[in-house]
């Protein structure tokens, strides 16, 4: 497994994007996508499934089943992959209202389902159970520059073909989600749009079209250190380079160390 800094004797590693999709929901409906269809099939899954998750499961599930439903993924086996979530604040929108009526009424006064479903791992859990995904799923990071962790330890996961495919799936809130204060007696903020990216990273096929992922090491390629870049790897930079109308592709440097590049890949590469 990586560390958490790439070095400067290391090997670039390169992923193909065999799906990808990019959402940005507005807070009033993350509610409708909580009766999803099932990706593989495209029967409704069971009305309990996302009744208790985080609206940040539930727009990682939504960014997965388009990824899915627009790559003509639907019916593939996905059991022998993996999955790595990159959840950002998963939970901060109420987990101060239950952590004060916690004080206020004791254990009694809160659901047992709030805290599972807002661990680090729910959202990768909630992913590997729709796909019915047997691999490794995990959450990383949790707070800012989780995306360049996301995407480092799931380059691992591939390199070499350790796995067939990783989904990557990384959400976060912009603005990001402000609390409301319990004892204020104010009426809460307007939740902000959540953004969600999914990715379906899978080894480099020479002759493969779409967007290839390159990680590559502090250094790499260039004399005298760190090559540049457009700027920090961030959720929304990524969100906008993928999304309909976006450039399809980008130069970032990562909060761990080294550059990330997104590249569009065509007919050409196979001549």
């Amino acid at each position: 497994m990586p560390s958490g800094t790439l070095t400067s004797t290391g090997t670039a590693v390169s992923c193909a994007v065999s799906a990808h999709a990019a959402l940005r929901v507005p807070g009033d409906a993350v509610a409708a996508l909580r009766k999803p269809l099932n990706p593989l099939t495209g029967e409704p899954l069971s009305p309990a499934f996302l009744k208790n998750a985080d609206d940040q499961s539930v727009v990682a599930l939504a960014a997965v089943s388009a990824a899915v439903r627009d790559h003509g993924l639907a019916g593939r086996d996905f059991s022998a992959w993996g999955v790595i979530a990159a959840p950002r604040f998963l939970g901060r929108g109420v987990m101060g209202h239950v952590l004060h009526r916690f004080l206020q009424e004791g254990a009694w006064g809160i659901s047992p389902h709030l805290i599972p479903h807002r661990s680090l791992h729910a959202v990768s859990g909630t992913v590997s159970q729709a796909l019915k995904i047997h691999g490794p799923n995990f959450g990383v990071g949790g707070g800012p520059g989780a995306e360049s962790e996301a995407l480092l330890v799931a380059s691992t996961l591939v390199w070499k073909r350790q796995l067939p495919g990783v989904w990557v799936v990384l959400t976060g809130y912009e603005p990001e989600m402000v609390p409301a204060d319990p004892t204020s007696g104010a009426p809460p903020p307007p939740v902000p749009l959540c953004s969600g990216v999914a990715l379906a990273l899978t080894p480099v096929d020479e002759c493969g079209r779409g967007f290839r992922l390159r990680l590559e090491p502090p250094g790499y390629g260039a004399e005298g250190g760190e090559m540049g870049g457009e700027g920090q790897l961030t959720l929304e930079a990524l969100r906008a380079a993928l999304a309909e109308g976006g450039a399809g592709a980008g130069d970032w440097r990562l909060n761990c160390g080294g550059r990330l590049r997104l590249t569009r890949v065509g007919m050409e590469n196979c001549l």
